[in-house]
């Protein structure tokens, strides 16, 4: 690993990641064998969508305003109270839809502002040129939980519920233990114009900080774009394969192996997105995905199963690549008191339309059927390809976004400090 700390902060997470994944599929398990009631399981999943939507920017905030180790671990201790307090109930008969939505609400606020912390305390104690080796392994952690916690928590499901939420707290304790020995300095509020205003007739300019700033960043922005559709597509896509490669539901274990496909594609992305990056230049990585995502996409709908996983691993392949740009755009560039309202706000602009695809390929599928739902959902992207590659401006622009090369100049670490090295903290600047 790169360092001491960052080894602590990664393996804290893997395990948190993974048992957290276990847990987002037992508690609708749990809600349905409890209840038998889709509804109030339906209901819960969208109540914990919404909370984590509204808790993004006062996330942002308070990353950018407190200590962040000590958020960090404030949120895993009561990530873990909350985790084995659904294991007692459910253990004593006593769990219901009511404490599953509370306790589902709460961690997803506490994740919420996890998140934005755990990109700060990385910009402290990674050195700048290992940044973008310090955000593609962690995409490669985040597709291991994601491909590997669901599974894992259907397994231990057989053994009761219980059991899962109680592994769910103790790593939430596991990591709570490791971050306490990070060494970690969280760098000053800044003096002068930057300086944080107080008040509640403030607090409204504050929390939007960050979303104005990615605004003034046009080729960020432009990027930013590129992803939303992207994720628009990336959940329309995964629908469709699942249901032409198992016959409209018929046979599951089809959709299974396409969402395996999909995990696996993640990985090997992340795994490869350093050697990538390090190689071409943004514009061209954009140019890439686009163009094979127009090419992949119409495979997704043929219902050939060999060709539907192929298609699915490629397709998802491709995200952690174009996720790492804004990754490293954020962490290398944005100053370091507004980075948690900058990746929040890159966070919200990018799954701003997500949720319009499945919707939007549900219908197209009821309607004029499958493939003629995959070529509309591909068409934009060949606008979009034509635009990059008749406007050198554009690709200019994208190929001023920084991607951890040593040549780069390092803007931000003037307002930062210098990152921390192997054996000391970073000295605040």
């Amino acid at each position: 690993m790169i360092n001491r700390n960052f080894t602590l902060l990664w393996t804290s997470q893997a395990l948190s990641c993974t048992a957290g994944e276990m847990a987002a599929l037992a508690l609708p398990m749990a809600i349905l064998i409890t209840t038998r009631s889709p509804v109030d399981a339906g209901l819960v999943a969208t109540a914990i969508g919404v909370a984590e939507l509204v808790a993004k920017l006062p996330g942002g905030l308070l990353a950018d305003t407190v200590d962040r180790r000590r958020l960090m671990m404030f949120c895993d201790a009561a990530r873990a109270a909350l985790a084995l307090t659904l294991a007692l109930a459910l253990a004593t008969g006593r769990f219901t839809t009511a404490l599953a939505m509370v306790t589902g609400i709460l961690t997803a606020v506490l994740s919420t502002m996890f998140s934005p912390a755990e990109g700060g305390v990385i910009r402290q104690i990674v050195p700048r040129e290992r940044r973008r080796e310090a955000v593609t392994t962690n995409i490669v952690r985040t597709n291991v939980a994601i491909a590997g916690g669901p599974p894992l928590g259907g397994a231990l499901l057989g053994f009761g519920a219980p059991l899962v939420f109680l592994i769910d707290g103790l790593s939430y304790l596991a990591s709570f233990g490791l971050l306490s020995r990070i060494r970690y300095v969280h760098p000053p509020a800044p003096t002068g114009p930057d300086r944080p205003r107080r008040g509640l007739r403030h607090m409204g300019d504050e929390l939007t900080r960050g979303i104005r700033w990615v605004f003034r960043r046009r080729s960020l922005l432009a990027l930013i774009g590129f992803v939303a559709y992207l994720n628009l597509l990336g959940r329309a896509v995964e629908l469709l394969a699942a249901v032409q490669s198992s016959d409209f539901g018929s046979e599951p274990v089809a959709a299974g192996v396409v969402l395996t496909a999909a995990g696996c594609g993640g990985i090997a992305g992340g795994v490869s997105a350093g050697w990538v990056l390090k190689r071409l230049r943004p514009a061209t990585v954009v140019g890439a995905v686009c163009g094979s995502w127009l090419v992949l996409i119409p495979l997704t709908a043929t219902g050939h199963q060999v060709l539907t996983v192929v298609a699915v691993f490629t397709l998802v392949f491709a995200l952690p690549l174009i996720g790492a740009l804004v990754s490293l755009s954020v962490l290398l560039d944005s100053p370091a008191h507004l980075q948690g309202r900058i990746s929040t706000a890159t966070t919200m602009l990018a799954v701003s339309i997500a949720w319009i695809g499945p919707g939007a390929t549900g219908f197209l599928i009821a309607g004029p059927g499958a493939q003629t739902a995959s070529l509309v959902l591909a068409a934009p992207l060949a606008v979009m390809l034509l635009v990059l590659l008749t406007s050198a401006r554009l690709r200019a622009a994208f190929n001023t976004l920084s991607t951890g090369d040593p040549a780069e100049s390092p803007m931000a670490e003037a307002e930062t400090g210098p990152a921390e090295r192997e054996h000391g903290p970073v000295k605040p600047g």
